[in-house]
Formats: structure tokens, C-alpha cells, sequence
């Protein structure tokens, strides 16, 4: 099939959200001939994508940066993270790729690149939209972090009405044929809430790779977060401060030789300062087992943010013990019989120690065996073309 796929930001590298998207777009290229349309943040971002040439056809580059002004003005009639990805330009290049390429099936990933679609002549082309997360909720979440300083909060709560707003106009619209979803939990939750929508649901969940080879248990007294840590990924960043700051200090209290590494791509300041005697920052790190060789014991400190999280299926597939908030395992099958769980930074704290005073490596055991039995990529991508090429085939009778 000839696929035109739809990114709010560019895919590679494969951090944060951008990890399923890559993901999915290395399984579907086994298939299919993907033509890549993406929003880059900056100038920069626009010329760091040639990992993403061994994968699609054509890679179609926007800056999201380019014209501010503009995009401020769209912000009065719509979210400024639509605003900011509603293109003319790429609507033309779509419109001109679809006909040219006789694409088969338009592949949306996030509703805030669904404007682009409704003001162009899709034809009959099947269109389908990959939901992460329910973005207006991750969205008023992001509003009760106490971290973040008021003005933003007030920004995001506000902000998450007008998404709400949005989202319901793009699921009644019929512009999607079908959704999919990573977790069950955003799956129904659509279904109950979005209830114009005539979109056929299907889960296909968030994956990670098995590692080339699994280090042995060796008990190292380093916890280690990652993710993306600029300032567009609010969640990570005040996870790492509050871990910093309000969790890590009482685990030296009992383990005073205890580290913590925080790794993951271009760090920003407000992480940067967090170092210390005891605690590393490591920016963009080369590959996953080079980070991931560094400690036995993984922490998701994540407060806020929706959406499985690619972090907990990487450090089960490398059978690391793992203490997350129950925002790092929801929408998963993970619970307290796989990874240590625990809300506020008391209870954070004294699950880290616990883990490092007297680890249960048979927590470890049983979150390796749920990566390999629902979270492999290979597995999910086979299943997920072979649900996109069903479809596509339907379509063409009706």
C-alpha cells in the first residue's frame, strides 16, 4: 500500500511520543511505501531527519517557528497546538501526494494535524487516526501540577477547553474511517465520551524492542530516569525536578551512597542544575543499551502527561526493577506484582529503598514476561498492518 502519514513533530529521534510513531513507521515500512509529512520545532529539526529515508519514500518537512506571528493569529479561533501545525503549504503538498502516489490510506498521528485533512479533497482515500492519548485531558492534567507556575497552569486549563471543543468537532466529522488507540483505558473512554463518532476502535498498544542482550542482576545502587527532557516535554521535566528534589534527598537519608542518573535528549537548564555529587545528568545518549547498562533499577517519577509510557516497556524488555507513580504504568497491564507503585514522594521514597535494600527480582521477572507477550514490536506491527490493509481493501468496495 502507498501510506501518507501525518506527524505533529518530527519522528526521529525516537524519544517521548515520537517513540510509537517511529516505531510503527519502521514496521509499516516491511509492507508498504510511506510518504512522511512531520512538523519540525526549529530550523534545526528540519535537517536532522535522514535516519527516517531508510523507512518512508518522501520525507515532507515543516518549521513549526517560521511564521509566529501567523500562528498567533490562527490561536485566536483555535488551539495554538493546531494553529501551529495547520499549514497551507502542507495541505497543497498532501492534496498534490495523494493524487500523484494514488495513496492508499492517510495515517494521522494526533488530532492536532486533523485541520489539515478536512481542508483538502481527500477523495475516497481511507483515513485513520492514531490516538495517544485523550490530548485535552493530558492537557487540564498538566494544570494541577504544583510545580509548574500558576500563569501556565492557568494557560493549560484554559487551553484544555479549547481542545475539548476541537477534538469533538474532528470525531463527529467522519473524517476517520477508523482510531486506534495504545491503551484500553483511552479506547473506552473515546467510545463513552465521543459518542458522534462513527469511527470503528482498535487497540494496538505502545511497544518497545527486545534488547540484542539482558545484563545480569548485579544490585547497583543507581536509579535512573529517562526521557525527553527539553522544555516541550513539561511532564518528564517536572518529574525529574520533583524526583530531584523532593524524592532523592530522603533516599540518601537512609542510602547515602544511592545515585541517581536523569538521561534523555537535550536537556534544559532547569534539569541541567539538578546535578550533583550524587546525581548525573546525561544528554542524548547514544543508544538504549548504552544508557540502560548503567543500573538495575528504573524510576518513572511522572506526575502528569497521558499515555502508555514507552519509558516502563523499555526498561521491562531490558528486566530492570522498576518504581513508578501510577501515571508511568497507566493504560498497561503492569500493577503492584510487576513494578513497585507509589503516588506521593514519601511513599516514592521508601519504594526506591525498599527496591534498593531488598529488591524482588521476580518483580522484575513478571514485567519482562508482559513485554514479551503483549508489548514486542514486531508482533504489533504485523498485527496492525494486517488490520490497515483489511480496511483499506473494505474501503474500496463501498
Amino acid at each position: 500500500m502507498n501510506i501518507a502519514w501525518l506527524t505533529p513533530e518530527v519522528v526521529y529521534p525516537p524519544v517521548g511520543g515520537r517513540n510509537g510513531v517511529y516505531n510503527r513507521i519502521v514496521q509499516l515500512s516491511k509492507y508498504n511505501d510511506i510518504y512522511l509529512f512531520s512538523i519540525a520545532y526549529n530550523e534545526e529539526e528540519l535537517h536532522s531527519q535522514a535516519e527516517m529515508e531508510k523507512y518512508c519514500k518522501e520525507i515532507h518537512l515543516y518549521n513549526r517557528s517560521d511564521n509566529k506571528k501567523l500562528v498567533l493569529l490562527k490561536s485566536l479561533t483555535k488551539p495554538f497546538s493546531v494553529a501551529s501545525r495547520t499549514r497551507t503549504d502542507l495541505q497543497h503538498d498532501l492534496e498534490r501526494t495523494i493524487k500523484e502516489k494514488k495513496i492508499d490510506i492517510v495515517i494521522d498521528d494526533f488530532p492536532n494535524m486533523s485541520l489539515n485533512l478536512l481542508k483538502i479533497d481527500l477523495g475516497h482515500t481511507y483515513c485513520t487516526l492514531n490516538l495517544h492519548n485523550t490530548e485535552y485531558l493530558r492537557m487540564r492534567d498538566m494544570s494541577k501540577v504544583e510545580t509548574i507556575s500558576r500563569m501556565k497552569r492557568v494557560m493549560y486549563y484554559l487551553e484544555s477547553y479549547r481542545l475539548e471543543a476541537y477534538e469533538n468537532k474532528i470525531y463527529s466529522s467522519g473524517l476517520f474511517k477508523s482510531v486506534t488507540f495504545f491503551s484500553a483505558e483511552d479506547q473506552a473512554f473515546f467510545i463513552k465520551h465521543w459518542k458522534k463518532s462513527k469511527a470503528k476502535t482498535e487497540l494496538f498498544p505502545l511497544g518497545a524492542n527486545k534488547p540484542s542482550s539482558i545484563q545480569e542482576f548485579k544490585n547497583r545502587k543507581k536509579l535512573l530516569f529517562v526521557g525527553r527532557l527539553d522544555e516541550v516535554a513539561v511532564p518528564n521535566v517536572e518529574a525529574a525536578i520533583w524526583l530531584a528534589n523532593k524524592v532523592f534527598p530522603r533516599i540518601l537519608e537512609k542510602i547515602p551512597d544511592a545515585e541517581l542518573i536523569i538521561a534523555g535528549a537535550n536537556p534544559c537548564d532547569r534539569v541541567n542544575d539538578l546535578a550533583s555529587k550524587n546525581i548525573t545528568i546525561i544528554p542524548n545518549y547514544k543508544t538504549l543499551d548504552d544508557i540502560y547498562s548503567k543500573t538495575d533499577y528504573v524510576v518513572l517519577p511522572l506526575l502528569s502527561g497521558g499515555g502508555v509510557k514507552g519509558k516502563l516497556l523499555e526498561a521491562a524488555a531490558y528486566k530492570k526493577i522498576i518504581i513508578s507513580t501510577p501515571h508511568g504504568v497507566e493504560g498497561t497491564k503492569f500493577s503492584n506484582d510487576s513494578v513497585y507503585i507509589a503516588s506521593d514522594e514519601n511513599s516514592f521514597a521508601n519504594a526506591c529503598i525498599e527496591a534498593l535494600v531488598k529488591p524482588e527480582l521476580r518483580k522484575a521477572e513478571k514485567a519482562y514476561s508482559l513485554f514479551e507477550e503483549y508489548y514486542d514490536w514486531d508482533s504489533i506491527g504485523k498485527k496492525y498492518y494486517e488490520f490497515l490493509q483489511k480496511e483499506v481493501i473494505e474501503n474500496r468496495k463501498v
